[in-house]
Parts: C-alpha cells; structure tokens; sequence
C-alpha cells in the first residue's frame, strides 16, 4: 500500500540522515525558539491561541501513540519509531516552551523568588534544543522525561487558565496542577486509567501536586498579568489621565511628612483580573505598612491599581533611607517591587 510503502521510506531516511538531522535540527529549533520569543512578546491575545495548541498536542501524541504500538505488535524496528515519536513530541513541547518565556518573563520580579520559575522554564526550552542532551539523556531518563513533560503541562494550564476560570491565580494555580497530573497520564500513561484501582491514585496524586505548588505558589509568578508602568507621586491616580512615567526616585523628609504619597500600577490582562491586590511598603527592610489596592479600568486589557502612604498613619519618626514597596496578589505572588530614597 502506498501509505504503507511510504512511511517505510520516510523512517529509513530519517534513520539514515540521524545525526546530520539533529544537528541541523538543534540550530533550526534554537533559531525558532528565539523567533516565537520576539513575535509572542507582550501579546496577551495570543494566550487564547494556547488552547488549540494544547489539544493539537494531544491529537497527535494520541494518533502517534497509536501508530507506535501497532508497528511494535509487527515487530517493527524499535529505534526508528522512538526516533519519530521523540522528534514530534519534543517539537511540540518545545514551542510550548519558548512560547511562554514571554509571559512569565513579564509576571515575574529580577531577584525574587517567582523568578527562579521563569529561569527555569527559559533553560529546559534552551536544553529542549540541544539535540544530542535531550535524546541520549534526557529521554533516556523515565523520571527526568516525565518532570519535562509535567512542568511544561502545568506552566500551560497555570498561564491558561485564568482566561477560562474567574477566579485570582492562586487558585487556578491549584487546578493547573491538578490537571497537569491527568493531562501527563492521558498523553503518556492511557492505560492507567483503565485499569482497576489506578484512577484513585491518580485522583489523590492530583490532589497531592496541587497542594504542593499552592504551599510553593510565591515561587510561580502570577502569569498572565503584566506591570507596564509603576508611578510614585503626590497625585492622586485617576483611571482618565493614568501613569505616563515613573515619578519619584528621590524625596526629601520635609516633603514626605507633608505629603502624600501615591504608588500606581498599570496592571495588563487579558481578562479582567480576580485577584485583589497589596503594597507592602519597607524602610530598611523593616515593613511598615500592608494596603489592600483600588483597581479600576482604564481600557480593554489594562487596570489602574493604587494605594497611598502618609506620614501621620505609620507611627514613625524617622523615615529617612530606602524604601521599598512590594505589589503582591492576595495569593502572596509578587508580580513588582518599587524602590524610592527619602533623605535629610
């Protein structure tokens, strides 16, 4: 049969061309990495896209899966139909991957902990093109493949969800996942799910993950929001003339006990954002003040978020040296910091 005939042919010369393949495929994956990077940056439109993807991806894991296991059944040649599978589902991933660096770039915070979230998704989206690790290494380790898999499944549905479910991201984190467990067991493990017993372990094993990263959520940035501009004045915000700059930098004490003073974010979402909001204001790392935020809508996908600071309600005398105010959600997921200096 031809299809037959011409599948044969194609893994012969994909089996032939291997290593000249992957090295030409690891500076191609590399390069286009880079390019779903610039083209995806900041276009929170494209978060919706991510749905279709996900189920192509399980689309076609399922129909290779089935082709594996029918050519395996004819005594087929095992290295060829890894090969095949390896490349389509590293590919898949793989644009996953560098498809929400973006994202989670912006929803992170340079030196908190949530970036060691967004470090870690940038270096397996780097290692995921570097052929000769990810097949003779990576793949060949059952725990190692299956944490790759996992991680990028639960970064998908963490970044997704909060378009489809209305509640703050501290608890569709939970649900991401929840769902990362069964999504990882359908892709790669079907069977379990039907043999007897199995799909309670499953259940509890879902449960038991989603514990984990809620107890670990300040470590997971809260993604897809985004903090285009941060504004320390005297000024009160007001949603019809929002934030252009970034204010103050430097305030003298005379002016501080005087004043005032107004932190305002312009918060970026594709959706309307569940979470409520805090500052935590620090002097010399001692906090002084925790204020919840008021958000209001400037335009389609952006909010204006706010609160104040003034000498009379914090109680201290001395408030000269670096201050430090942290935008957390209600989850305690930190998405900016903001630093100012109050001198003599």
């Amino acid at each position: 049969m031809f299809p037959f005939s011409y599948w044969q042919n194609f893994k012969e010369f994909i089996l032939k061309h291997e290593k000249v393949l992957w090295v030409l495929h690891s500076v191609w994956a590399l390069a286009f990495g880079i390019l779903v990077i610039i083209f995806f940056h900041g276009d929170f439109s494209q978060v919706r896209k991510l749905t279709l993807y996900l189920m192509a991806l399980l689309l076609l894991l399922i129909i290779f899966d089935r082709v594996a296991q029918t050519e395996l059944r004819s005594g087929a040649n095992k290295k060829g139909i890894k090969t095949v599978l390896n490349y389509v589902m590293k590919n898949m991933y793989q644009g996953l991957y560098f498809f929400m660096i973006p994202f989670y770039w912006e929803a992170s915070v340079l030196g908190s902990a949530n970036f060691i979230f967004t470090a870690i998704v940038g270096m397996v989206a780097l290692l995921s093109t570097q052929d000769l690790i990810f097949d003779n290494w990576l793949m060949e380790k059952k725990f190692l493949r299956a944490a790759f898999y996992s991680f990028c499944l639960f970064a998908s549905f963490d970044l997704l969800l909060p378009l489809f479910i209305p509640l703050p991201t501290h608890f569709t984190l939970m649900i991401a996942a929840f769902l990362a467990v069964f999504a990882f067991v359908i892709l790669h493990y079907p069977a379990l799910l039907f043999k007897k017993g199995y799909l309670r372990w499953i259940v509890i094993a879902g449960f038991a993950v989603a514990g984990i990263f809620y107890t670990f959520r300040s470590f997971i940035p809260p993604a897809p929001y985004k903090i285009t501009i941060s504004q320390l004045s005297a000024a009160k915000p007001d949603s019809s003339t929002p934030p252009d700059n970034e204010g103050i930098r430097r305030i003298h004490t005379d002016d501080f006990n005087s004043k005032k003073l107004f932190l305002s974010h312009i918060l970026e979402s594709p959706v309307y954002p569940r979470d409520s909001f805090r500052h935590i204001w620090k002097l010399n790392g001692k906090v002084i003040k925790k204020e919840s935020l008021i958000k209001s809508r400037v335009s389609k996908d952006k909010y204006l978020i706010w609160s104040s600071l003034c000498w009379e309600d914090i109680g201290i005398m001395d408030v000269t040296g670096h201050w430090t105010v942290i935008l957390q959600t209600g989850g305690d997921q930190i998405l900016k910091k903001r630093s100012f200096l109050v001198v003599n």
